[in-house]
């Protein structure tokens, strides 16, 4: 009998290659040898691989109904995160302990002002690298104090946040187009592109290299969260992860916006989860311009609101999601090994019906060499009568081949 394996084996060696396309002619097919049972046995083997196959289908239906539970809840998860209602608030926590905290427009406060002395830094650098310095404080009136996002369209926030534009409280950048001049550079240097950015972080098994005139600008430090700025798909636009400085020198493409937190006590974790929980949702997918091509844009994602919490409470909430999210890989992986074993078992009931191990036999059959002398008689005459008593090319072959041996009986 021969297998389901034996007969890929043949075609395969029968397949030509044109042009890197891999062909079989109708020739090819018909001269491959397969193994015929008796009638009533490939009726019970066909009866029994579809019961089967029907059991292994319905099961594999519900291992995937089970992970598009677990992404819903993924994304449950990260919503809750956002909006209070995973932890205790630090407000809850403070009354009940009697003792003061932070709230989150406080923090605010305090990320604007190091805004203002990062600006005022860098513009007294600029002055002294011309040679000049300021005569007077009137220089800092050109500052813009950033204004605050309309709340009015929010959602309400728990007690102790505070809204905020990410503009105000990260630098946002797009990176370096590519171009040829870059590509042909001398120097290169490594750089992430939208296709190292996955939903369980960075894939940097395929970094590649360009050119970058100015490679500071775009160079990534560990903090930094990555944004995919653009997709053909809405669930893949936005797609976050933090850059922990895996690569040294690393630089950073334009299909990515880089956002680089202003103030350490804004951590980049709690970032990556509020934009990880606008992707999920499709926040940035309804935000993103474009025809064909989702687009978030640098200045659009200047505007974005961001949550801010109490420190502290944002630390505990980070914890938190990490716990669960461990808890739902782990379920995510179990799930993934049953699909694996379903499509093993699969290929296993359609090898052993091609091997005549799925069903008993019955010696009182008829044999397959009558099924096969039948087939033979009624095909020769019926290839023949072509009109002119002669025998057409197409016809001829495929009776050869069952005259030479081509079917097997079992």
């Amino acid at each position: 009998m021969w297998s389901s394996l034996a007969i890929r084996e043949q075609l395969e060696r029968k397949a030509k290659t044109t042009a890197g396309i891999w062909k079989l002619s109708q020739d090819d097919v018909a001269s491959v040898r397969i193994g015929v049972p008796p009638l009533n046995e490939q009726r019970s083997i066909v009866a029994v691989v579809e019961q089967l196959l029907s059991d292994v289908d319905a099961g594999v239906a519900s291992l995937e109904r089970v992970l598009a539970n677990l992404k819903r809840y993924r994304a449950a998860v990260l919503k809750a995160a956002c909006e209070g209602r995973l932890v205790p608030t630090e407000a809850e926590l403070a009354r009940k302990e009697g003792r003061e905290y932070e709230p989150g427009d406080v923090l605010l406060r305090r990320i604007l002002d190091e805004r203002r002395a990062r600006w005022e830094a860098d513009q007294l650098a600029k002055m002294r690298a011309k040679g000049q310095e300021p005569r007077d404080e009137g220089w800092k009136a050109k500052y813009e104090d950033p204004k605050e996002p309309d709340a009015s369209d929010l959602p309400k926030l728990p007690e102790g946040w505070a809204w905020a534009k990410l503009g105000s409280v990260a630098d946002v950048q797009l990176g370096q187009q590519r171009a040829p001049v870059h590509a042909a550079a001398e120097v290169t240097y490594p750089y992430i592109r939208a296709a190292n950015i996955t939903w369980r972080g960075l894939d940097l098994s395929d970094v590649k290299q360009m050119g970058f005139p100015d490679p500071e600008r775009y160079r990534l430090a560990p903090g930094d969260v990555l944004l995919s700025e653009a997709s053909g798909s809405p669930s893949e636009v936005g797609k976050p992860a933090i850059w922990r400085g895996e690569i040294p020198g690393c630089c950073y493409q334009k299909t990515l916006l880089r956002v680089r937190s202003y103030f350490p006590d804004l951590a980049p974790e709690w970032l990556h989860l509020g934009f990880m929980r606008d992707a999920l949702l499709g926040r940035f997918a309804k935000m993103a311009p474009g025809v064909g091509i989702l687009h978030l844009t640098a200045e659009r994602m200047l505007e974005w609101p961001v949550v801010l919490a109490p420190v502290a409470e944002q630390r505990r909430i980070l914890t938190e999601v990490a716990r669960l999210q461990s808890i739902t890989d782990e379920m995510e992986k179990a799930v993934n090994v049953q699909l694996a074993r379903a499509q093993r078992l699969r290929q296993s009931v359609l090898k052993r019906a091609f091997e005549g191990k799925l069903v008993p036999q019955d010696p009182n059959d008829e044999p397959a060499s009558a099924l096969l002398d039948r087939i033979r008689a009624a095909r020769v005459p019926a290839s023949a009568a072509n009109g002119s008593g002669r025998t057409c090319r197409r016809g001829r072959a495929k009776v050869v081949q069952a005259d030479e041996g081509g079917l097997d009986d079992g």
